[in-house]
C-alpha cells in the first residue's frame, strides 16, 4: 500500500456544504476576543476558498478547554442546537484539536469536525497545480498525519485512506508509519532536486532580483502580472492562497546609458497566521526563493482590517527563513482604504508606496522605487545587465 493513498487529493466541496465555524478565546494560548473575532474571520475566508459557501458562525468563551472534547458540555449542548436547527453538516473549529477531540466531537455531533489546519491544508491540495506544488503539499499533509496516525482513528478515513474505518490495530498502525516516512524520505530527495536544479538556474541570473512577499491575498499575483509585459499571465484570484508555486518574471524598471534595465521579480506563496512551523517547512524549495533574491517587496491589503497583523506575521516568517534584505512596502489595494486608517498607515510606514494593482494605480512609483533599489544595490549587477 502506497503511503499518499491516505491523503486526498482534492476535497469535493461543491456547495452542498453548510458549515458552523466555532470560534472561541478565554484561554492562555486565544485569550483576546478581538484577535479570536479577526481569525474567525479569517476562517470564513477560508471556508470560502474551500467552496463551503453557506456558513454561519458562533463566538464562545473557552478559558479552559476540555480535555476529550475541547469544548466544555454546556458549549456543546448549544452547538447540537444549532447543528440540528441549521441542518449544519460540516464544524470547522479555529482551533488545533487533537486527533481523539476531532474523533470524540464527530460522534457527539454527527457531522464532519475539522479544524483549521485540516482545512488549511484542504486548500493546499486543491490549489496545486504543478508537480512541485503537487509535492509540497503531499509532504505538508504527510508531516501532519505522522505523529497524529493513532489518535486520528477512525477520523482518519476523511484523508483518503479508509483505514481508520477498519480500526487498525497496532500492527497496521506501525506499517502506516514505515510507508508514510519511506513517502516522505522520497518527497524531500525529489524537492531536494527541484532545489538544485533551481540553484543552477541562480548561477545564470544577470540581472537584480526581486521577491514579492506577503500575507495571503495581499495581491501579489496581480501586482507581478501588472509590472510584467509577458503574455503568460500568473493565476489570480481574490481568495486565499490562490497560488502555490513561485513564478518569476522579467520586469522593465527603466533606462542606463540608453538601455532598458530589467529586473527578475518573483511571487512567491502567501504566508498566513497560526500556520505550524513544520507544515511551512513543506514548501521550503519555493520559499527558498527569497533567500536568493537580492531585495524583497513585501505586498500589503491596506483594505485589511488585520493590515498591522498581516505585516507583522509577514516580518516574523522572514525572520524565520534568516532574510535580512533591503525591502520596499506596498500597500495594495488602497481604494477600499478609510480616509483615517490610510492617514495612520501613511504616519506609520512613511517611506511605504501606495497603489492598487487590480486597477494599475501606484505601478510607476513603484517601479521607480524598485528602479532606485536595484541602481544602489550594486555596479556588478549592472554591468551584466541586459
Amino acid at each position: 500500500m502506497d503511503a499518499s493513498s491516505l491523503i486526498t487529493k482534492k476535497l469535493k466541496f461543491s456547495g452542498e456544504y453548510i458549515g458552523l465555524i466555532i470560534g472561541q478565546y478565554g484561554s492562555r494560548e486565544y485569550f483576546s476576543r478581538e484577535r479570536q473575532e479577526e481569525s474567525l474571520h479569517e476562517l470564513m475566508l477560508l471556508c470560502d476558498t474551500a467552496g463551503i459557501k453557506n456558513v454561519y458562525d458562533i463566538m464562545t468563551y473557552v478559558p479552559r478547554a476540555d480535555a476529550g472534547n475541547y469544548f466544555t458540555s454546556g458549549i456543546m449542548e448549544n452547538i447540537r442546537e444549532i447543528v440540528e436547527v441549521k441542518k449544519i453538516n460540516i464544524i470547522i473549529a479555529d482551533v488545533n484539536l487533537k486527533p481523539a477531540q476531532l474523533k470524540n466531537l464527530e460522534e457527539y455531533f454527527a457531522v464532519r469536525v475539522i479544524g483549521r489546519i485540516e482545512l488549511i491544508l484542504d486548500i493546499f491540495a486543491m490549489r496545486a497545480k504543478t508537480r512541485e506544488a503537487a509535492l509540497q503539499v503531499e509532504l505538508a499533509q504527510l508531516t501532519y498525519i505522522l505523529p497524529r496516525l493513532k489518535g486520528l482513528g477512525g477520523v482518519l478515513s476523511r484523508l483518503g485512506g479508509g483505514i481508520g474505518t477498519r480500526g487498525p490495530g497496532e500492527t497496521m498502525l506501525e506499517a502506516d508509519r514505515r510507508h508514510i516516512r519511506s513517502r516522505i524520505q522520497k518527497i524531500r530527495m525529489e524537492l531536494d532536486s527541484v532545489s538544485s536544479h533551481r540553484k543552477n538556474t541562480r548561477k545564470n541570473r544577470t540581472s537584480v532580483t526581486f521577491a514579492l512577499v506577503g500575507y495571503t491575498n495581499a495581491g501579489k499575483s496581480t501586482l507581478l502580472n501588472v509590472l510584467s509585459s509577458s503574455s503568460h499571465k500568473i493565476f489570480a484570484e481574490d481568495r486565499l492562497f490562490a497560488t502555490l508555486d513561485a513564478s518569476t518574471r522579467k520586469v522593465y524598471l527603466g533606462e542606463v546609458d540608453y538601455k532598458p534595465f530589467y529586473a527578475a521579480v518573483t511571487d512567491t506563496v502567501g504566508f498566513i497566521r497560526n500556520l505550524p512551523l513544520n507544515l511551512a517547512a513543506a514548501f521550503k524549495s519555493t520559499l527558498e526563493e527569497i533567500l536568493y533574491v537580492d531585495i524583497i517587496i513585501i505586498v500589503a491589503d491596506s483594505s485589511s482590517m488585520m493590515v498591522e497583523d498581516e505585516i507583522v506575521v509577514v516580518e516574523n516568517e522572514l525572520e524565520k527563513l534568516g532574510v535580512k534584505k533591503k525591502q520596499v512596502l506596498f500597500f495594495n489595494k488602497d481604494d477600499i482604504i478609510f480616509k483615517e486608517d490610510r492617514e495612520h498607515l501613511m504616519k506609520k510606514y512613511p517611506e511605504a508606496v501606495w497603489g492598487n494593482a487590480l486597477a494599475k494605480e501606484g505601478i510607476t512609483a513603484l517601479r521607480e522605487a524598485m528602479f532606485r533599489l536595484a541602481l544602489d544595490f550594486s555596479t556588478l549587477h549592472l554591468s551584466g545587465n541586459e
